[in-house]
């Protein structure tokens, strides 16, 4: 009797086939899950990094210092013309307007986005830049600094300009002291405050 071994060899081969195919399958759906969560976990890093940079900008912004120079601006600049200031008073300008200008650079950088931060200081910059536009101009004349001296500033200023005339109601709230404007924004974007 001659048993046929063929056609048994031949379903065997299927049989593993089917089982490696089925393999195969499986791992492609371990790769596209780990895939998914390493996306998901760069997504969550880049967003973590922008807050993290937003935070920066308003602690080097925000200082006590800094502060204390737009104060001087609102009460005591504003009055006179900057030839009429004291060397101090001059300083102190020069420190806030690089500062404004080394965070508009920073936010043209696309590093940290813009919105969030033009929203509470929108008038604040406004105001100083109407005090201390005409110190600016006079700092960007060739024979002082040059045009490009304290260009993030002119740019962070030009950027508010450009807002919408539906969000100018905005640029009459006073200068936000803290940052409690960025929480919204943070919750609304980037899943809640847990963050901060």
């Amino acid at each position: 009797m001659v048993v046929n071994t063929k056609p048994m060899l031949q379903k065997v081969q299927i049989f593993a086939q089917m089982i490696a195919s089925a393999a195969l399958l499986i791992t492609l759906l371990i790769n596209y899950r780990q895939v998914r969560l390493m996306s998901d976990q760069m997504l969550e890093l880049r967003r973590s990094t922008t807050v993290q940079h937003i935070l920066s900008l308003l602690s080097f912004i925000e200082s006590d210092e800094l502060r204390t120079t737009m104060n001087l601006v609102y009460t005591t600049l504003h009055k006179k013309h900057f030839s009429e200031w004291s060397e101090a008073e001059r300083q102190s300008v020069s420190k806030l307007c690089a500062s404004f200008s080394t965070a508009g650079t920073i936010l043209q950088s696309g590093l940290v986005p813009i919105g969030p931060l033009l929203e509470g200081w929108e008038p604040g910059i406004r105001r100083c830049y109407q005090v201390l536009g005409p110190y600016i101009r006079e700092m960007q004349k060739p024979e002082n600094a040059g045009p490009s001296y304290w260009s993030g500033l002119d740019w962070l200023h030009d950027q508010i300009q450009s807002v919408n005339k539906e969000d100018r109601h905005k640029a009459d709230r006073r200068f936000l002291s803290e940052t409690s404007h960025l929480t919204g924004w943070i919750a609304k974007h980037h899943g809640g405050t847990h963050v901060i």
